[in-house]
């Protein structure tokens, strides 16, 4: 018979407060292991001061000490910061689990975010919730159940699942459940007020996120999650689970994350600390693909053209982008670098000295013997393997003037040495030259520095990013197939791409999953259905502005959402206000007043100021995301969440086209627990059946 270990309330109350003692003591002992680490070195540092002259080999092997005290003293001071966050939440989860041939009795297992070992008892007393055991707690219920283990697979049964809330040391609530999360704890966290970063979530993983997180096959993994499926948050405990699965041959430093903008990296740099990995490089792709290109050219970034989308496109602007984002075109472009092979080319006589001259059809034939090269990297292999026959053939040495002399001639055979005239040759090439559009200023359109990017990549021969070993493209939906092709060339790691197309801010250049697929060649995609982030009645609001038939909503019921009708924007703005102050009476800690554009935002903020001076404009120059009332447009909103949100003139002028649809379903859609949106004169057609 199996007795159960700690079987009541009370008895886990007690082992809590006896896990709690453990650790104090522990974190004590570790302080004055701090101390006394600190006390040597500074001992070792007057020592050194006071005695000016000790004997070299005594210096050398004091310098030992200290560095071994010094890396000693750091694993200390790790050690010691672990243990202070396992203090105050030391696990959520519990499972009892009985080998098939095991011992009689079955094995408690406590899960924690952090692992914790008693050196004492020579004991895990809890475990890291990444860990193989672990996993059965968010994948199975009672009764039969298995983990793989480094040995191989270990199967028996699970008996018992509790799961516990624990803050600052104290239990407040312990649940008896069979399921993987019970509905009772997640509703709780998902009725608890936005924070002003995103949160953990490993207390309530659910069982299809957890097979994406342990997802360890899938070479690129595409995660398409529906709006509030916490596809981001998912992202990042993958990173968090890979680390600790790989950490031999996977640390923080070799992981990339390509994120959206700087509020949003902002937002998000709290989970990976929080779940005991250190942040991880972040960058964008403008970046990227401007570094390509030795960040020579002046050009538009994405946020300026979303912006003129919303406004007023120039003629041709919008043609100019979904063009640029079809496979045809990546396929013309090939065809037309295949030409560049083929006609860019054109060998002349080169006069090498006074008797010696090298023949054009050989200079020919060794631009082709040579054709696994980039293209203009041939020049310096072709100039080595004429000089060495040259000089076998003719015996006479060359000069370093005559090498120089024939490789700047040989490249001037080359008409392709120009990125910027091959890439408007194209346009020529294929009879379309008002497809190429520069702006004021010899400046760039968005659409066209991916495409330069992949020309020069191929002429020149790609920098591949070998330092980067996993990379996490989020928003996914928001790069184009081109972005994705230079992407693969600079980075031929593992990756975690996520998005969800119907959150595309450019409805013209966008990617689904499916093409992503395609522009990898490659990758596993894997769908997030389950909505959590708002009230059921605010999804269903949003699913009247763009329907999402994947979408699932988890049911957690709250207020209507308001629509408030107004005379005009003046009492409309007045009604904003009252808003605002309703919003500081609640209980909810964060406000988002989403606008169509960031100039509308602006004026807003403006207007707004002399009703409430707290209020944050949040621009797409902004690199910090605050807590609070912020004003920001639905393309810097995208990604963030807020306990209530406020949507400022929702009428047919302001929300009409296809573009528009898609800024207000992302700004209803960020709201978790109350929505609000007003408008003056008439309605947008979006919501005239309400």
């Amino acid at each position: 018979m199996n007795t159960v270990f700690n079987k009541t309330e009370e008895q886990e109350r007690e082992y809590l407060r006896q896990i709690i003692n453990l650790l104090d003591k522990i974190i004590n002992n570790t302080d004055m292991s701090v101390k006394e680490h600190v006390d040597t070195l500074a001992d070792y540092k007057d020592y050194l001061w006071s005695n000016k002259d000790i004997d070299p080999h005594e210096i050398r092997s004091m310098r030992e000490s200290i560095l071994n005290h010094f890396a000693v003293g750091e694993s200390v001071i790790g050690r010691r910061k672990r243990l202070g966050k396992i203090f105050d939440n030391p696990y959520f989860g519990r499972i009892d689990f009985k080998e098939k041939n095991g011992a009689c009795n079955a094995l408690p297992v406590y899960i924690g975010v952090h692992s914790f070992y008693d050196p004492d008892s020579k004991q895990n007393l809890i475990y890291d919730w990444r860990a193989p055991v672990s996993g059965m707690f968010y994948d199975c219920e009672l009764g039969e159940a298995f983990y793989t283990s480094p040995k191989g697979e270990v199967a028996g049964d699970i008996l018992l699942k509790r799961q516990y809330r624990i803050r600052n040391g104290r239990m407040e609530f312990m649940i008896e459940s069979s399921l993987t999360v019970h509905d009772d704890i997640l509703q709780k966290e998902l009725s608890a007020n936005a924070d002003d970063k995103m949160k953990n979530i490993v207390a309530t993983i659910q069982r299809e996120q957890n097979r994406i997180i342990r997802n360890e096959d899938a070479n690129v993994l595409i995660i398409q999650g529906v709006a509030g499926s916490g596809k981001t948050s998912i992202a990042l405990h993958r990173i968090a689970y890979l680390l600790y699965t790989f950490k031999d041959s996977l640390s923080s430093k070799d992981i990339l994350i390509l994120s959206p903008n700087k509020v949003f990296a902002d937002y998000i740099s709290n989970v990976l600390p929080e779940l005991g990995e250190e942040t991880v490089p972040e960058t964008g792709m403008e970046q990227i693909l401007s570094g390509v290109l030795d960040n020579k050219y002046k050009f538009r970034n994405f946020f300026e053209q979303v912006n003129e989308l919303l406004t007023k496109p120039a003629p041709g602007f919008s043609d100019r982008i979904q063009y640029k984002a079809t496979f045809d075109f990546i396929s013309e472009l090939d065809r037309f670098i295949l030409h560049i092979e083929n006609h860019y080319f054109k060998a002349v006589d080169v006069k090498l000295t006074k008797y010696v001259t090298i023949p054009a059809g050989y200079i020919e034939e060794q631009f082709r013997r040579f054709n696994r090269y980039p293209m203009r990297q041939r020049y310096e292999a072709m100039t080595d393997y004429i000089l060495e026959m040259a000089q076998v053939r003719y015996r006479i040495a060359v000069t370093t003037a005559e090498r120089n002399t024939l490789k700047k001639e040989i490249r001037n055979m080359f008409k392709g040495n120009n990125d910027m005239q091959v890439y408007k040759d194209f346009f020529e090439w294929i009879g379309r030259p008002e497809l190429f559009k520069m702006r004021k200023n010899r400046t760039l359109e968005y659409a066209d520095l991916a495409p330069l990017a992949y020309i020069h990549t191929i002429l020149d021969g790609s920098n591949v990013q070998s330092k980067v070993k996993h990379l996490l493209v989020d928003e996914m939906q928001d790069y184009s197939p081109i972005q994705y092709k230079v992407l693969q060339k600079l980075f031929p790691c593992p990756k975690t791409v996520l998005g969800d197309a119907n959150q595309t801010v450019n409805p013209y250049g966008s990617s689904t999953a499916g093409m992503i697929r395609k522009a990898l060649s490659a990758g596993e995609v894997m769908k997030l259905c389950k909505s959590y982030r708002s009230t059921f009645e605010i999804t269903d609001l949003a699913q009247k502005i763009r329907k999402n038939e994947e979408l699932e909503p988890v049911v957690r019921h709250g207020e209507k959402p308001q629509i408030l009708r107004f005379r005009d924007e003046e009492e409309e703005i007045s009604g904003i206000a009252m808003l605002i102050s309703a919003f500081r009476e609640s209980v909810y800690k964060s406000l988002g007043i989403v606008c169509k554009t960031e100039s509308q935002a602006e004026e807003m903020s403006e207007k707004l100021k002399l009703y409430a001076d707290d209020v944050y404009f949040l621009s797409s120059r902004s690199s910090a995301f605050a807590q609070g009332i912020l004003i920001t447009s639905a393309h810097m909103a995208k990604g963030l969440e807020f306990d209530e949100v406020i949507i400022p003139q929702a009428d047919d002028t302001n929300y009409s086209s296809g573009i528009d649809r898609s800024m207000f379903y992302i700004a209803a859609t960020r709201a978790m627990h109350r929505l609000s949106l007003t408008y003056s004169v008439k309605l947008t057609s979006f919501l005239q059946s309400q």
